[in-house]
């Protein structure tokens, strides 16, 4: 069993009160609400231009509780935001300040979750060593992105296929950035959508990806990425015109090679 400390790359926000589950419901591109029947949700929050500012993992562990579990890089950036739109609302938003174990198997504590077949996150006391290695590659053969510093409001929730494994749900109410979403939902036009690629050079996050198809222009952004023996596998956000044609380097030496991605 593979089983490490992830709590540099994932950190849980406690989002509690009376009013939390209509806060949170004005606030992300989820329906809150079906947490009432299911034990997580992949959600996001949006600036009012409709890009992304974290994404999250969302679980109801208790009535009027939720966890939002969230890149550890941004938290100290998105409860200061979320409280914002707190005003008169009976909600607290803090840093629940536990430790996150990854696993590729159930643990015992009471709050785990199977966020990929066989694979499980859970909050507990650690003592396993501190390795992110099985949860990137998790993240990425999954198609599942985080937000991180390096790329908050760089994406629209299309751009990253939140729309494609149900993050955004498009029937719910207003939320901020909500008519963006939904204008590009509804024209059907997504110019950008996220690939699976691998790379002989370490790319970094949130670097930019050009393309001799538009003139070395910027075509595309690293998501996310993880070192294998060999190469380098990441998440890449793209022109979808250029997706055998992008490259990290202006000398177009440093090739992306992508696979689209598609989900169950």
């Amino acid at each position: 069993m593979e089983k490490y400390n992830i709590s540099n790359e994932l950190r849980v926000i406690s989002v509690s009160g009376i009013d939390s589950q209509k806060f949170l419901q004005g606030q992300l591109t989820n329906d809150i609400n079906e947490l009432d029947n299911k034990p997580f949700q992949f959600s996001a929050h949006l600036n009012n231009k409709g890009r992304m500012l974290a994404s999250f993992i969302i679980t109801k562990p208790a009535p009027d509780t939720y966890y939002l579990f969230t890149n550890t890089e941004i938290i100290d950036k998105i409860i200061p935001r979320l409280k914002m739109f707190v005003l008169r609302s009976k909600v607290v938003i803090e840093d629940l300040n536990s430790e996150v174990i990854f696993s590729n198997n159930k643990p015992d504590n009471a709050l785990s979750l199977e966020i990929f077949p066989r694979y499980f996150i859970s909050i507990a006391p650690s003592d396993v060593p501190q390795n992110n290695q099985l949860w990137k590659k998790a993240l990425i053969n999954h198609g599942i992105p985080l937000i991180y510093l390096k790329t908050q409001e760089e994406f629209t929730p299309q751009q990253v296929n939140y729309d494609l494994f149900n993050g955004v749900n498009f029937k719910k109410g207003c939320y901020t950035g909500q008519e963006i979403v939904a204008r590009t939902h509804y024209l059907g036009k997504v110019k950008r959508r996220m690939y699976r690629f691998i790379c002989d050079n370490e790319p970094a996050i949130g670097q930019k990806v050009v393309s001799p198809l538009f003139d070395n222009q910027e075509i595309g952004v690293i998501v996310d990425y993880t070192r294998r023996e060999r190469d380098y596998l990441g998440l890449v956000s793209l022109q979808t015109e250029c997706i055998d044609s992008a490259f990290l380097d202006l000398d177009n030496k440093i090739q992306l090679l992508t696979q689209s991605i598609e989900y169950k």
